[in-house]
């Protein structure tokens, strides 16, 4: 790499410097501006500057300098001490893109936070935003453009090197975790969804447990708990209660945020979705393009329903979100061949916040059945029966734990509370007459879920009027249509077409069709494998065509998340 950058072709020698140049004269007038400002009298040690100012001016005009002379190696040969400088990156080039890479995330995420308005948590940031933001603002703009040149001037051997290529991965997930989390959070602010912790439940159902209770102590809202005995209860699996005990233990309940936690695991899933894409590419079953991969993700981002459900923390949304993170980390588990026990602890897990999760099980066995294959080239049954017993096994201590749970709270294995919540006087009467399951509820379910269309609303504050009881998942997400076409027959396909049509059948069953929502929230049970199986029909080069669906289904979905939690 030494001789590659030391004789560089005239062109990149220009770029650099352009580049540099850039940069450091960004950083020139940075600096003039920050050194103007007069710290208080009682305050100044040298030129009107107070001791910090004058620390944290050192450090920038450290950096400055060596911008510049940056600058001056494109045109000046500084003979040996200029190639021992090349070598140097030439042998460590992997650790000072790492640094680049982890400055570049560290004051971009910086910046996207302090976005007003700030939200409540991150408030101590603005203050350093007011005296950093000149500072930190040449050290984002610089690293970038280094990174960039670099980049440029090493293309060859960086993008060859797997080092570089784990760490642009690396990287790619830590801009896309920020990234959403931050969308998240600007959008929740614009449609003023901020601070609304009501509905929650496990928050205060953390509590409870910290202090060894099932039970919810004076609440607040009674709405969707179930009265047992003189004490209200959360119907739902405890699993998201669980994962808050730390929480409630150290902080007041108050303090406790399901919406923005939630935000934070749907980023979580979001970078699970990119590895379990960039893994599929890997293992050829897939033929997409880096581009392609990011659009699937945002599709299921900020084109499905998971955008409001992410945003909202209400109790029954955010065990949605938790199950969809841990159906997509047992995917990718699946793929990188971890044991089958992990597999099936983890769709055990998310059981426990969504026993619907099961239906996810073909898939995850058609992954490690297909991976057998191309290993082995045969599989037999004992391979079958082998996986299969391993995730049983704590699939079905998390039944075990479910029904011991339901005992516990309600002196009865298979109750779940929901015959005897305090819901909508329907709801309630559909399951004390048929059951929670039954095949009573196939036609409204399946209509709402294929076909329910919104309503015109002329002259309203808002035209299009959604049905709250559901709408059809091919018009919230268009995108969806590109699901009809004709598939291979591989393993995991089938696994995926398996897992989405069991899924559907449960669901169909069910005594209510997801109300009060926007579009079908229920989708989220099987939304990883159909955004995999939209993957088969993208290959490498992405129609224009579907852009337009995607943007419409980004629109779509930003119109219904400021209807859901506002109309």
């Amino acid at each position: 790499m030494s001789t590659q950058i030391g004789n560089l072709k005239i062109k990149k020698k220009y770029m650099a410097a352009l580049l540099l140049g850039i940069s450091a004269s960004v950083g020139i007038i940075r600096f003039i501006i920050y050194l103007i400002p007069r710290s208080k009298p009682d305050n100044q040690l040298i030129w009107g500057l107070s001791t910090a100012r004058v620390f944290l001016g050192s450090i920038f005009l450290g950096l400055l300098l060596i911008n510049i002379g940056g600058f001056l190696l494109t045109f000046i040969n500084f003979g040996k001490w200029q190639e021992k400088l090349y070598d140097i990156f030439s042998k460590h080039h992997i650790i000072i893109m790492a640094v680049l890479y982890i400055i570049l995330a560290l004051t971009g995420t910086f910046f996207l936070l302090t976005i007003p308005p700030v939200i409540r948590p991150l408030r101590f940031l603005v203050s350093y935003y007011i005296r950093l933001s000149g500072f930190l603002g040449w050290v984002l703009i610089a690293d970038l453009l280094l990174i960039v040149m670099l980049r440029i001037i090493a293309a060859e051997t960086l993008y060859k090197n797997q080092g570089m290529a784990k760490l642009d991965t690396i990287f790619t997930c830590v801009g896309l975790f920020v990234a959403t989390f931050v969308l998240y959070l600007q959008t929740a602010i614009f449609i003023g969804w901020i601070n609304k912790t009501t509905y929650s439940f496990f928050d205060l159902l953390a509590e409870q447990l910290v202090q060894g209770k099932l039970y919810l102590e004076n609440p607040p809202y009674t709405h969707d708990l179930t009265l047992f005995k003189g004490k209200w209860y959360a119907p739902m699996p405890p699993l998201p209660a669980i994962l808050l005990m730390p929480f409630a233990y150290f902080l007041e309940v108050e303090d406790i945020s399901t919406s923005y936690l939630s935000m934070l695991i749907s980023a979580f899933s979001g970078v699970l979705l990119f590895l379990i894409l960039k893994e599929i590419v890997y293992r050829k079953w897939l033929k997409l393009s880096q581009r392609g991969i990011i659009t699937l993700v945002v599709l299921f981002l900020f084109g499905t329903p998971h955008l409001w459900l992410g945003i909202s923390g209400r109790g029954w949304y955010f065990s949605q979100i938790l199950t969809t993170f841990f159906l997509a980390f047992a995917i990718y588990a699946a793929l990188r061949s971890w044991s089958a026990w992990w597999v099936g602890a983890l769709i055990a897990t998310a059981m426990t916040a969504r026993p619907t999760a099961l239906m996810t099980w073909p898939f995850l066995l058609a992954i490690a059945m297909q991976i057998l294959k191309e290993n082995q080239e045969k599989i037999e049954l004992k391979d079958v029966v082998r996986w299969s017993a391993k995730t049983i096994l704590p699939i079905a201590l998390a039944i075990m734990g479910l029904l011991t749970y339901n005992y516990l709270r309600f002196e009865n294995f298979l109750d779940f509370g929901y015959v005897t919540v305090n819901a909508g006087p329907e709801i309630v009467r559909n399951v004390q007459r048929w059951g929670t399951f039954s095949p009573h509820f196939i036609p409204i379910n399946l209509s709402v879920m294929l076909f329910k269309l919104p309503f015109w609303n002329p002259g309203g504050r808002w035209p299009i009027l959604p049905s709250a009881t559901g709408m059809s998942i091919f018009l919230t997400t268009p995108a969806l249509i590109y699901l009809i076409r004709r598939y291979s027959k591989e393993w995991w396909v089938i696994g995926a077409w398996a897992a989405v049509f069991f899924s559907v059948a449960l669901l169909s069953l069910y005594h209510n069709t997801g109300a009060h929502q926007f579009g079908y929230r229920y989708i989220l049970d099987f939304l990883v494998p159909l955004i995999l199986l939209l993957g088969v029909s993208l290959q490498k080069k992405i129609p224009w065509h579907f852009y337009l669906l995607l943007f419409a289904s980004i629109t779509v979905n930003l119109y219904g998340a400021h209807w859901f939690m506002n109309g």
